[in-house]
């Protein structure tokens, strides 16, 4: 059999391709960095908000995506999202976070050595639906042969090279890679640092610009941090497992938390979603007291705690006490609660923590890229079923992500790495020599 002539190749339809612009209309679009809770057009080309308006015409060659009845919200940011951690051999707990609608998530697990971004980053660039980002465990940094003095330099990139071939890897990739992680973590259930070690990693943190994040489910633990901080930062993370009472009685132990918070600048919590919602956990994470999350409720009315995380996903290696599949029916239950407004409950999550890690990090791309619908934003959107109480589509960089809870493989490698100064579409792991001739 012979043709007459050669099938036609296949091309992105017009209104699919990258660079075209399309529209979400009719939305109810929550944006709380901008306090806009209303109904409109949102339009979006080249991985970018163009404009947020109450209608948009559409022009010849837009798509054009129908949001009647559906919540419209910038995608959900997650400081403490577990996947990956521990040489994870899977990136299905990855992928499976933005059908929840998590556009950024930073994996904190306290394995995590100085490979894990090398790790992690070659995933990125082969090609992962998310922006993602991720913590070093103290005790890996700490037991280098680098000074404190030497980490702070390598961190912001001012150590010699030659200095990190003696103090910090023999691996080249290592070093090229390693001080792109986002901050460092310290975890009671891994080991008990020095005080010495303490300081080291407040110093290297602060001085280094980095985030610093500890576990505080034992609150004698968390005041140990605390007291050590003299105004420095730390983030004590998933506090309401405090009120899960495995360290004394839980409305004492999570009130002896909440304090610290209120008492020592520096110090800022997060709350877990899977503890906030009426099912108080997941049986394969940790449940709280009941009486403890009346506390937590309150805390968040009276604003003594900003920040959400997942502390999720159960199915990764190194699960965690909650799920990425909770966050946004938490925030719809809170404002369903009336602890909070709708407003309030999503900037938990979006705008709260781009704030957080821009003033942590002094860097102003966070808010200014992330976490709003605004003009020039990243087009990082989720469309929620308010009814159903979950993500129907996730858009990451302008590219549907996932739809219906299931990621969509064309958009594998819309994601990119989150480090301290910017989002990198690409890593470049496998670009990288591992010996020099």
């Amino acid at each position: 059999m012979t043709y007459a002539r050669a099938p036609r190749p296949v091309t992105f339809p017009d209104a699919l391709a990258p660079e075209a612009r399309f529209l979400i209309r009719r939305g109810r679009v929550i944006d709380p960095a901008h306090r806009v809770d209303a109904i409109k057009d949102l339009a979006i080309a080249g991985g970018t908000v163009r404009e947020a308006a109450e209608t948009i015409l559409p022009q010849r060659g837009d798509g054009v995506i129908e949001a009647d009845g559906l919540f419209v919200l910038p995608g959900i940011i997650d400081l403490h999202c577990h996947f990956h951690d521990l040489f994870d051999v899977s990136t299905t707990p990855a992928t499976e976070v933005v059908g929840a609608g998590t556009v950024v998530a930073l994996t904190p697990g306290a394995g995590n050595t100085l490979m894990a971004p090398a790790l992690l980053g070659a995933e990125v660039d082969r090609g992962l639906p998310l922006h993602v980002g991720c913590y070093i465990g103290a005790a890996a940094v700490l037991s280098t042969r680098a000074s404190p003095e030497q980490l702070i330099a390598y961190f912001r990139g001012e150590l010699p090279d030659t200095t990190q071939f003696q103090v910090i890897s023999r691996n080249p990739i290592t070093n090229a890679t390693g001080a792109l992680a986002i901050g460092l973590k310290d975890h009671m259930g891994h080991w008990i640092l020095s005080d010495d070690h303490l300081e080291a990693c407040f110093a290297i943190t602060q001085q280094a610009q980095l985030l610093f994040m500890s576990h505080c489910q034992d609150p004698e633990h968390a005041e140990r941090l605390a007291r050590h901080s003299r105004g420095r930062r730390v983030l004590l993370t998933h506090a309401t497992a405090a009120g899960s009472g495995s360290h004394g009685d839980a409305v004492a132990s999570l009130e002896h938390v909440l304090a610290l918070a209120r008492d020592y600048p520096g110090v800022t919590l997060d709350f877990t979603t899977a503890h906030l919602r009426r099912s108080r956990g997941l049986r394969d994470g940790i449940l709280i007291d009941e009486r403890a999350q009346a506390t937590a409720w309150d805390a968040i009315a009276r604003g003594r705690c900003h920040l959400l995380t997942s502390d999720g996903p159960c199915n990764a290696t190194m699960k965690g006490f909650g799920d990425a599949r909770e966050n946004i029916p938490c925030l719809l239950e809170l404002a369903q609660e009336g602890v909070v407004s709708l407003l309030d409950a999503v900037a938990m999550m979006t705008v709260n923590p781009v704030r957080f890690a821009s003033e942590a990090t002094g860097q102003r791309w966070w808010t200014e890229e992330l976490g709003h619908l605004g003009p020039g934003a990243r087009a990082n959107v989720v469309l929620v079923e308010p009814q159903a109480g979950r993500a129907v589509m996730t858009l990451v960089e302008g590219r549907i992500a996932a739809f219906e809870g299931r990621c969509v493989r064309a958009a594998h490698g819309v994601g990119g790495w989150v480090s301290r100064t910017g989002l990198r579409s690409k890593l470049g792991v496998g670009d990288l020599p591992f010996f020099q001739t």
